[in-house]
């Protein structure tokens, strides 16, 4: 005579299944969506780094403004965030700025502090910086800022992540 636990044991399988596949499941999605939100801050990453060195070597005065050149900046930005500054991205928000806080020079009415910033759908084009970024007041630089929000979730829990990413160049270009 045999236990009474020794009969057929596919019923246990099908409870086990049932026990380990939504932990499982909440696992695969959270791994999916971390990689999503991973991803789109490595692109913000380069597209403030890109965009930065881009307007750090590009000429300001061979622009017929300064909004000129902020708005070819700013496009470059955009370009090299590879989809993730988009216009229409949720939270998108892009500043980019030419630092030259110590006046203009002369024959250089180009040389002054300037910014456009681009939150969502509503632009601002004044003589402010992105942000302090704590370098010499006398040094000419390029700063860009650039942000999204991304969703992140597991199943049962979903929450808004607000990405970002700065980059500061000391302006090379040749006047």
């Amino acid at each position: 005579m045999g236990s009474k636990w020794s009969g057929d044991s596919r019923g246990a399988s099908l409870v086990e299944l049932a026990f380990a596949l939504p932990i499982l499941i909440m696992l695969l999605v959270g791994m999916v969506s971390s990689g999503i939100a991973y991803n789109n801050q490595l692109s913000l990453t380069h597209a403030a780094r890109e965009g930065g060195r881009y307007g750090a070597t590009l000429p300001v005065n061979n622009f017929a403004s300064l909004n000129a050149w902020l708005d070819e900046v700013v496009a470059q930005t955009v370009a090299d965030g590879t989809g993730t500054l988009d216009v229409g991205v949720p939270g998108r928000y892009i500043c980019v700025a030419y630092v030259y806080p110590v006046g203009s020079a002369e024959g250089f009415p180009n040389d002054q502090t300037a910014r456009k910033e681009i939150d969502e759908s509503v632009i601002v084009q004044d003589g402010g910086q992105c942000m302090a970024d704590g370098r010499p007041d006398e040094e000419r630089r390029v700063q860009v800022v650039v942000g999204r929000d991304t969703e992140f979730s597991v199943v049962f829990f979903s929450s808004t992540l607000g990405l970002d990413a700065e980059a500061v160049n000391r302006f090379e270009a040749s006047q």
